[in-house]
C-alpha cells in the first residue's frame, strides 16, 4: 500500500489505529480538542496525542448533554464519545476555546470519567505582551499534571526529542503544500487534507516516515487538469467527502486556511535549547490564529492573503460550521478582503446532515457565475 493510501486509511480508521498503537506500545492515548494543546508535551511523556474529531452522520445521544443549537463539530465529537468510539482514550485535554467545545469536554469528563482530564487557560488576546510568560506557566502546569498522572518525569531531553519529531512533521507538511502551487498539482485537495488530518491522529514518527515516502512518490508527477483553483477556509473541517464533492465539479482545492489544515502546522521550527519556552513561542507566534485568539485583521487576514496569492486561488469557499459564531464574526471582513482581491467567495454552512445535492447545486452555480 502506498504512503498516501496508508495515511488515508489511518484517518478513516483512526479509532482502530489508536487501539492498535496502544496494544503495540502499551502507552496512554490522550484525546485533545484544540490545536492550542501542546502535543509536544504529551508526546514527550510517551503518550499518543489524538485530536478528537467526530463523524458526519445523524446522532440522537447529545441532546441531554449539550445544546442542539451548538456547532455540529462539538455535537459530533461528543456523540462519538458517548457511543463508545473513544473507549481507548485514557485522558483528555483542552485549552480554553469556544464555549461549544468546552461543553463537549465537560460532558465527556462528567459522563465518561476519564482517568485524566485537564483544562488550561490560553489567552484570548494572544498578541498581548504578557501572553508568552502566562502561556509558558500554563504549559508547565500541564507538564506537571501529566507527570503526576503517569508517575514519571518529562525531562527536557524528552521535550527536545519531541520538538525534533514535530519540527520534522511540520517541515514535511509544508513541502507537501509547496507541491500544490504547481500549475497541475500532483495531488488533490482531498488527498492533502487527508495527509494533514492523519497527522493529527497518528504517531508523528510513523507519519513522518509516510510523509517522506509520499513526497518521494510525488516528485516529478504532473497531476490532472486543475480546472478552477480554489481555496477553502473554515474551522474544524474534517469532512473529506465534502472536499471531494467540491473537486468533482471541475475544480482543484490548492490550499486552505482551516483549523484542521494549514493552521495546524504552519509556522517556524522550534529551537529546542529551552524546550518549554520554545514550545510556548510556537503556539503564541503562529502566523494564523483561531478567531478566539486575535482580531482577524492582525494575523489571520494577512495569512489568508498570502495563501490566496501564493497558490493563485481563482475562487474561495468558506465552510462555516453552523452556529460557529467566532468564524462567523470574521466572515464580513474576509468577504470584503476577497472582493478587493477580485476573488469570488462562496459561503457554505456546514451541518451534520446537509444533503450533498444541495451543496453540489450551489457549487455549480458559483462556478458558472465566476468570470
Amino acid at each position: 500500500m502506498k504512503a498516501l493510501e496508508k495515511m488515508a486509511q489511518a484517518f478513516s480508521r483512526r479509532h482502530d489505529y489508536a487501539g492498535d498503537w496502544k496494544a503495540r506500545h502499551g502507552g496512554k492515548v490522550m484525546g485533545y480538542f484544540c490545536t492550542y494543546v501542546p502535543e509536544e508535551i504529551l508526546y514527550a511523556a510517551g503518550a499518543l496525542p489524538v485530536r478528537v474529531m467526530g463523524v458526519r452522520q445523524p446522532e440522537d445521544v447529545t441532546e441531554p448533554h449539550i445544546q442542539s443549537w451548538w456547532c455540529p463539530h462539538c455535537r459530533s465529537c461528543l456523540a462519538d464519545a458517548l457511543n463508545g468510539s473513544f473507549d481507548y482514550v485514557d485522558g483528555i485535554v483542552i485549552a480554553t476555546t469556544c464555549s461549544h467545545i468546552y461543553q463537549a469536554f465537560n460532558s465527556w469528563k462528567i459522563n465518561l470519567s476519564p482517568s485524566f482530564a485537564h483544562k488550561f487557560w490560553m489567552p484570548m488576546n494572544i498578541r498581548n505582551s504578557s501572553a508568552p510568560a502566562f502561556v509558558e506557566g500554563q504549559f508547565a502546569g500541564l507538564r506537571s499534571a501529566v507527570e503526576d498522572w503517569l508517575e514519571h518525569p518529562i525531562t527536557d531531553a524528552n521535550l527536545r526529542d519531541s520538538i525534533e519529531v514535530y519540527n520534522t512533521n511540520r517541515r514535511l507538511m509544508r513541502e507537501v503544500y509547496e507541491l500544490r502551487k504547481a500549475d497541475r498539482p500532483p495531488l488533490t485537495g482531498a488527498q492533502a487534507l487527508e495527509m494533514t488530518l492523519s497527522s493529527q491522529v497518528m504517531d508523528k514518527r510513523e507519519h513522518n516516515h509516510l510523509l517522506a515516502e509520499a513526497l518521494g512518490d510525488l516528485q516529478g508527477v504532473t497531476g490532472a487538469e486543475t480546472g478552477t483553483r480554489l481555496m477553502i477556509l473554515g474551522s474544524e473541517i474534517d469532512d473529506i467527502e465534502l472536499v471531494r464533492l467540491i473537486e468533482s465539479q471541475g475544480t482543484t482545492v490548492v490550499t486552505d486556511e482551516l483549523c484542521t489544515g494549514s493552521r495546524y502546522f504552519w509556522g517556524q521550527s522550534m529551537d529546542g535549547n529551552e524546550p518549554l519556552k520554545a514550545i510556548t513561542r510556537w503556539y503564541v507566534d503562529r502566523p494564523t490564529t483561531c478567531p478566539q485568539k486575535d482580531i482577524v485583521e492582525r494575523r489571520r487576514l494577512p495569512q489568508i492573503v498570502i495563501l490566496a496569492q501564493e497558490y493563485r486561488a481563482q475562487g474561495a469557499i468558506f465552510l462555516l460550521e453552523k452556529f460557529c459564531e467566532p468564524h462567523g464574526y470574521d466572515l464580513p471582513t474576509i468577504t470584503t478582503m476577497f472582493q478587493e482581491m477580485g476573488i469570488p467567495l462562496l459561503l457554505l454552512e456546514v451541518d451534520l446532515t446537509t444533503p450533498a445535492g444541495q451543496f453540489r447545486t450551489r457549487i455549480e452555480a458559483f462556478l458558472e457565475m465566476m468570470p
